[in-house]
């Protein structure tokens, strides 16, 4: 909910940071064709300016609310904040042309690029509430858990049910102990009834609970973790008073993020899966026809299909199939669902023990990186089996889940492949959690490259 909150962000600041480029080449036209006149700036002179008006604009245009996501979803037109904003950047605009002493340029040019920014600002707004609209109409419901069942649980239900950007639908509530009952028209669970919650397969849980009873979020959070879904707190601080740290506004409501990764950010978004998109593309071009011998060394070294397909465990937990070159010959299906690949295995194919030891064998899961389902870094995925065992058994093995799987890790050029440590393997992971960026990312593409595909535990 909330990363969808924020790309619909992203998208109307950029579309409001670049009016002033549209503006300028529409009141150029307009003058030339039009009125009869020229601006009479040089084209370089006049590239300055647009230069120089998109910046202060951009800065104004920030700190005027005019690229607000929560102001355009309340009904806002921005017609004050768009006005405010046009008339800080023009009057800038002035002093700046009067301090480098130009003379030779057209002021009916300027003024009429400024009239066009303020209605370019209002309409960009309001074709962007109406589309957002459209298109929330078109998605599927983002599926929520409420964590309350009082008074604000009720209220953060309608709010967030009449959301128009993001469209939602409660499927259950959590009472906690001694809560009156003010919701209804979703089921209602206790805290204890994990595995019929998990069966609602929601994608958010919000904590909607007074604040006298904010000594049991920490139980409540510690129990919902395991369900591997992101937990934010709606936050009832009072009328005037305002989180600003990890708090998101969705509308009118205000949530504290609990997620400890970087994944909601817009960021993390587009440079992650800008970049696993460009990697993967570009290995699947390089390696094509190494697979190709690869695919027809298999099939005619033993008997069966070319590729293995298994179930995963992904990010927010979410199951997926993931690819790779088969290394062993045929056994009953599910078998390799529940046990280790162990060294000198006697179920791997002559060719499938190199194909295993190079980790050639994992190249069709950069197909799973382009179809969103895996990065090229981060934690490796893992069997349902061994997720449903682990989250028992480990602290905080699920928050890995929180970042999207990959082929190679932080854990694994560390030497954690196979059948090694699952807490060490767990540390690492949380450690590249909460230290993620592109640089990282590509110091272990290059530990990889260097030493990881002949690990010792590369079997």
């Amino acid at each position: 909910m909330i990363i969808q909150f924020r790309r619909y962000g992203f998208v109307l600041r950029v579309a409001i940071f670049t009016l002033p480029l549209l503006s300028f080449l529409l009141s150029a036209y307009i003058c030339t064709h039009w009125i009869g006149i020229w601006p009479e700036l040089s084209p370089t002179d006049n590239w300055y300016l647009t230069l120089f008006t998109t910046m202060v604009w951009s800065i104004v245009a920030e700190r005027q609310e005019v690229t607000s996501i929560t102001k355009v979803s309340a009904e806002n037109t921005g017609l004050r904040a768009s006005f405010s904003a046009c008339g800080i950047t023009y009057l800038v605009d002035f002093v700046a042309l009067f301090l480098v002493h130009q003379r030779f340029y057209s002021r009916l040019y300027i003024i009429l690029s400024g009239v066009i920014l303020l209605i370019l600002a209002v309409s960009v707004r309001t074709l962007f509430r109406i589309l957002v609209r459209q298109l929330a109409v078109r998605r599927p419901a983002v599926k929520v858990i409420i964590v309350g069942v009082g008074r604000l649980a009720a209220r953060a239900a309608l709010r967030i049910q009449r959301n128009d950007f993001v469209r939602c639908q409660v499927v259950g509530y959590i009472q906690l102990l001694g809560e009156e009952i003010r919701v209804s028209n979703a089921p209602i669970f206790q805290l204890d009834e994990l595995d019929a919650i998990e069966n609602l397969n929601a994608d958010d849980i919000l904590v909607a609970v007074p604040s006298e009873q904010y000594g049991d979020i920490r139980r409540c959070i510690s129990k919902l973790e395991i369900l591997c879904k992101p937990i934010r707190i709606i936050v009832n601080s009072g009328d005037g008073i305002k989180v600003r740290n990890r708090v998101i506004e969705v509308g009118r409501l205000q949530m504290l993020d609990l997620d400890p990764g970087p994944t909601s950010s817009i960021g993390y978004f587009l440079v992650k899966r800008g970049f696993d998109l460009v990697f993967a593309g570009t290995v699947l071009l390089a390696a094509a026809a190494p697979m190709l011998v690869i695919a027809m060394a298999i099939k005619l070294t033993s008997r069966g299909p070319v590729l293995f397909k298994q179930k995963r465990v992904g990010k927010n937990g979410n199951l997926f199939t993931m690819y790779k070159f088969r290394t062993m010959r045929m056994a009953p299906s599910g078998e390799g669902d529940t046990h280790w690949t162990a060294e000198n295995d006697p179920r791997r194919t002559v060719f499938g023990s190199f194909l295993r030891k190079t980790s050639l064998d994992e190249l069709p899961q950069f197909f799973n990186v382009l179809r969103g389902e895996m990065s090229v870094v981060g934690p490796r995925p893992e069997r349902p089996h061994f997720v449903m065992k682990f989250r028992k058994d480990i602290a905080l093995y699920q928050t890995r889940h929180h970042l999207n799987v990959g082929i190679t890790g932080w854990a694994q050029v560390n030497g954690l492949r196979g059948d090694t440590s699952i807490h060490r393997r767990v540390r690492y992971d949380l450690y590249y959690l909460q230290h993620w960026s592109l640089l990282f990312d590509i110091r272990i593409i290059m530990m990889t490259i260097w030493g990881g595909f002949m690990g010792k535990n590369a079997y």
